[in-house]
């Protein structure tokens, strides 16, 4: 404790720290009466009466979360979690601290995403985003069958944070990535 100032009227005594705590970091506090009796550097209301002495007590910490700067990533490997298309429903999962950004005035355009099915362009026709299963799914203009080859790939529109990307609920962009194999579960 570096200092310590008290608040008459509120009756806050607020000690400021050598050093700054940090967000989810525990803290306690504790507090010894310097005598049993009244003492002039002691914790005391206006009449003399000293604060009794306590043991470590919890304190909350309210320090906010740094700022997410870190962008959702592709997840590649996984048999639930890797791309997938069954029919003209392609799914692209994310992982991200947050939930991906699911305002339908961001989402990216159908034409950041090249499907490749058997190495022919297959256009998609529409882009939908689950904000916490962190998902994204593409609809094809034309349905995958079984067997089928398929790749994906997109396009972040810039390096910068733009307003239609895939993107968290922070705002940073998915990179772009390069043509990833999707698992085919058509039946």
């Amino acid at each position: 404790v570096t200092n310590v100032s008290v608040e008459a009227q509120a009756k806050t005594v607020t000690l400021t720290l050598s050093t700054a705590v940090s967000h989810g970091q525990s803290v306690t506090v504790a507090y010894a009466d310097p005598t049993t009796g009244n003492d002039a550097n002691a914790i005391q209301d206006t009449a003399g009466n000293d604060a009794a002495s306590f043991a470590a007590t919890a304190v909350t910490n309210n320090t906010p979360a740094p700022p997410d700067t870190t962008p959702p990533q592709l997840i590649t490997t996984g048999d639930t979690t890797r791309p997938k298309v069954s029919g003209d429903q392609l799914v692209l999962s994310f992982s991200d601290t947050g939930n991906l950004d699911a305002d339908a005035t961001h989402k990216p355009a159908g034409g950041a995403f090249t499907v490749l099915v058997n190495g022919v362009a297959n256009a998609v026709t529409n882009v939908s985003v689950e904000a916490q299963a962190k998902t994204v799914t593409l609809t094809l203009s034309t349905a995958v069958t079984h067997g089928q080859s398929v790749t994906v790939a997109y396009a972040d529109p810039t390096t910068g944070n733009d307003a239609n990307a895939i993107q968290d609920a922070a705002g940073n962009d998915v990179a772009s990535f390069a043509a990833t194999a999707v698992t085919n579960n058509t039946p």
